[in-house]
C-alpha cells in the first residue's frame, strides 16, 4: 500500500512538474482588443495623473469626427475645452486657459492600448508628467 501512495504522489508531482514546464514555454499571448478600444477614444475617461499638488482624476469627454478630436477636460478646478488629432491609435490634445500669470497651454500626447486604456504625459509650464486614463465603470 505504501508503494502505491508513493507511486501516486511520484506520479501526481511528475505531471504537474510537465504541465508547469510546458506553460512556461508556451508562448505568451497577445491581449486580444477589446471591444472598447475598437470605439477608439471618443467617449467619457476618467484620468489619473500625479501632480505635484498629489493626485488628479480629471474628467475627459472627446467627440471625434474623422481624425479631429474635440471635448472637455472636468476638475474640481472646472471645465476647460480640449482639441487635437487621433490617428494610428495616437492621441495629441492641447487645453488653453488663463491662469494667474496669463494663458496656459497644456499638451496631452498618448496612446490607445489594446486593452481599451489609454497612457501618455501631460506637457505644461512647469515640466511634464505621465497620465492613464481608463472609461468609467
Amino acid at each position: 500500500m505504501k508503494k502505491l501512495i508513493t507511486m501516486a504522489a511520484t506520479l501526481a508531482f511528475a505531471a504537474s512538474t510537465v504541465i508547469a514546464a510546458q506553460q512556461a514555454e508556451a508562448p505568451k499571448q497577445e491581449a486580444k482588443p477589446d471591444a472598447k478600444a475598437a470605439t477608439g477614444v471618443a467617449g467619457k475617461w476618467l484620468m489619473s495623473m500625479e501632480t505635484p499638488n498629489g493626485t488628479m482624476n480629471p474628467g475627459l469627454d472627446l467627440k471625434v469626427d474623422g481624425k479631429k478630436v474635440t471635448g472637455t477636460l472636468t476638475s474640481p478646478q472646472g471645465e476647460v475645452a480640449v482639441a487635437g488629432e487621433f490617428a494610428d491609435n495616437k492621441l495629441a490634445l492641447t487645453a488653453s486657459f488663463q491662469g494667474n500669470g496669463g494663458d496656459v497651454t497644456i499638451t496631452f500626447a498618448g496612446t490607445l492600448k489594446a486593452d481599451g486604456t489609454m497612457a501618455g504625459t501631460m506637457a505644461f509650464p512647469q515640466g511634464e508628467i505621465p497620465w492613464t486614463a481608463a472609461r468609467p465603470k
